[in-house]
């Protein structure tokens, strides 16, 4: 083959594979080279919002499976639980320059999602603490999950009503209506269902710690106060704040028969995966040594070791 049709062979292929690429350009960059109308979607944006709906998706399924327990299904609040996150003043950012945030909206809310709340802003009006749920604060979720979460929040910021989360102190405040009374599950032989079958890496898991180590316990108190309270309650006997509104109920801690339904290998296991079908989150990413601190103090509300 002769140089000159080399160079012809080469000239085509060069063509040929920049064909392809200038669609693309001309798809995702039309915008800016004036060949797409401002109105029309180029394929970055079609892609781009494509990713972002996945992303809300992801975080509306972490809402509903950590959220909603105590700012309802569709963040609409609880009264005496925790306030409504879907209203205008919080997504519009007149919240937070009242509380003297500098930064965006978004920003806002992954920094409390992240860290959580060790200071009730209103305990007068809301009980429930907000808790971490960063990994980076000891909480259980990836960082690309609490954005999922601030995406899905986002979301209903066209949307989102006027509602007066904040009222002067002793203004009324609308009371909770219990949900209906759960069937209890069924138990076998007297174990827990959800104990029936745990997966092989927690069965037959035993405690490091004594069970009346009383320094085990205070620290196990210290963690259950800031992240299980709401639910399972100042005692333990499942009627936190937040209790009113989960169907099942938060476990009893106090309930011997059912603290003896529930091995200590179950429990560790629950307390780590979570309970499917209930208002219990997944705290693995606690650790081990934490969980187990828990689980002592826990236990040591009926007794049953």
């Amino acid at each position: 083959m002769s140089t000159q049709l080399k160079i012809l062979v080469g000239i085509i292929f060069t063509l040929l594979t920049c064909i392809p690429l200038a669609a693309v350009a001309v798809g995702d960059l039309g915008h800016d080279i004036g060949i797409v109308p401002k109105t029309q979607e180029t394929g970055m944006d079609k892609r781009a919002a494509d990713l972002a709906g996945r992303q809300i998706e992801v975080g509306a399924d972490l809402f509903g499976q950590y959220c909603f327990s105590c700012h309802g299904a569709k963040g609409e609040g609880i009264p005496q639980v925790a306030p409504a996150i879907n209203r205008k003043d919080l997504l519009d950012g007149r919240r937070e320059k009242q509380v003297g945030w500098s930064g965006s909206v978004q920003g806002f809310l992954q920094d409390t999602i992240s860290a959580g709340r060790p200071i009730q802003s209103r305990p007068d009006l809301y009980a429930a603490h907000m808790p971490t749920w960063s990994q980076e604060y000891g909480g259980p979720l990836r960082p690309d999950q609490i954005d999922a979460l601030v995406a899905f929040v986002m979301n209903w910021q066209s949307t989102a009503p006027e509602v007066n989360a904040w009222p002067p102190p002793g203004t009324p405040q609308p009371t909770m209506t219990p949900g209906p009374s759960p069937t209890p599950a069924p138990q076998q032989a007297g174990v827990n269902p959800t104990c029936l079958n745990i997966p092989s890496q927690y069965a037959g898991v035993k405690s490091p710690y004594q069970f009346n180590d009383a320094a085990v316990i205070a620290a196990g108190k210290q963690t259950y106060d800031d992240k299980c309270s709401a639910c399972h309650g100042a005692q333990g006997q499942g009627d936190g704040p937040a209790a009113a509104a989960l169907n099942p109920k938060p476990a009893n801690f106090t309930d011997k028969a059912f603290m003896q339904g529930l091995p200590v290998d179950c429990q560790f296991y629950r307390i780590s995966e979570g309970v499917t079908g209930t208002g219990m989150p997944p705290w693995k990413a606690l650790g081990a040594d934490t969980i187990w601190k828990v689980l002592i103090y826990e236990r040591s509300f009926s007794g049953v070791q």
